[in-house]
């Protein structure tokens, strides 16, 4: 990308969580932990070696001077993160060692939430990559407008953009959920899908159909998470490929998504294959939710199999080895 910046906006949250796999009342102790989808994303494609900026807003508290500290711990790029007298939002999560998980929001009224067309950039010339997520729509109506500014902006600039619809019923009714992230989905280059999403949001519940639907609505590349069964992905050339999942012991996995979403992007900065970056996205899913916490697993670009490594930074001499999806 030349030294440009991948950017991405929406609410940072504070995340408050046992230390262990019981419920928050029989805790003697919770973890704060900085985090939301977006803000995870920045961090995780920093570690990769991409600059990253987060535009946002935070409270003049506690909560949100610990999320500009971990921005800056991060070395991401925090000059459009706005502080107002609104407070920052929290959340308290449960992890069990059943596979239970539990949030309890705290972010009404919340300073991510008041995020507006004016809090965005007027130039994105240091832009290289554009990510959004449909949590940000979801907030308030303001959120939605700054969403839709960055994503003209990027449109008349040439910027690629990259869509994971993050679907939270608990934040929005069905029909508004819908009517809000279709369109957004003509609007992206990538789009990065979860199993559970494609039918409320292509209408088919088979991953093949939903590469096929994506590719009418003018998605370049879609990408469908696929969970325990690895990652399907349709490129702007028309091929289908699978990627297989990789092996973790799965403790918490909560940040998965935004770090698949940010090592495939990373790997399609670098140029890489198709192949070649839906298998560093599973690797940084795949160590998020090996780590309890919003994206503390999300590997650096050293961690990384040499295999894997080489993508960001060219094609390996040896690729990786894949099958055709049923039907191609």
């Amino acid at each position: 990308m030349n030294g440009k910046v991948a950017l991405t906006l929406g609410e940072a949250i504070v995340a408050a969580l046992p230390s262990a796999p019981v419920r928050i009342e029989s805790s003697a102790e919770l973890h704060l932990s900085v985090g939301g989808a977006e803000l995870n994303f920045a961090v995780a494609i920093r570690r990769l070696g991409v600059a990253s900026r987060f535009l946002g807003v935070v409270g003049d508290d506690p909560p949100g001077r610990l999320v500009q500290r971990a921005l800056d711990e991060e070395d991401v790029d925090s000059s459009l993160l706005r502080v107002a007298p609104d407070p920052t939002a929290l959340y308290l999560r449960e992890w069990l060692s059943d596979g239970e998980r539990r949030p309890y929001y705290y972010r009404r009224s919340s300073a991510g939430s008041t995020l507006a067309r004016s809090d965005c950039p007027e130039s994105l010339a240091d832009c290289g990559w554009l990510h959004v997520s449909g949590i940000t729509p979801a907030l308030s109506a303001t959120c939605g407008e700054a969403v839709d500014q960055m994503l003209t902006l990027a449109e008349d600039r040439g910027i690629p953009v990259s869509f994971d619809p993050n679907y939270r019923p608990a934040l929005w009714d069905a029909r508004t959920a819908h009517a809000t992230l279709e369109p957004m989905v003509s609007r992206c280059a990538v789009l990065l899908i979860g199993l559970e999403e494609i039918g409320f949001l292509l209408g088919t519940s088979d991953p093949v159909a939903a590469l096929d639907r994506a590719s009418a609505l003018g998605v370049a590349t879609t990408v469908v998470k696929l969970g325990a069964d690895g990652s399907l992905a349709r490129g702007a050339r028309g091929e289908v490929v699978h990627c297989p999942p990789v092996s973790a012991r799965a403790v918490d996995p909560v940040g998965a998504g935004d770090a698949f979403d940010a090592g495939f992007v990373a790997a399609r900065i670098a140029g890489a294959s198709l192949l070649g970056s839906l298998g560093v996205a599973s690797f940084c899913g795949a160590r998020v939710v090996e780590r309890v916490g919003e994206h503390d697993g999300a590997p650096f670009a050293d961690e990384l199999p040499p295999a894997l490594r080489a993508f960001l930074t060219g094609e390996p001499s040896r690729p990786l080895t894949t099958r055709r999806a049923e039907g191609d």
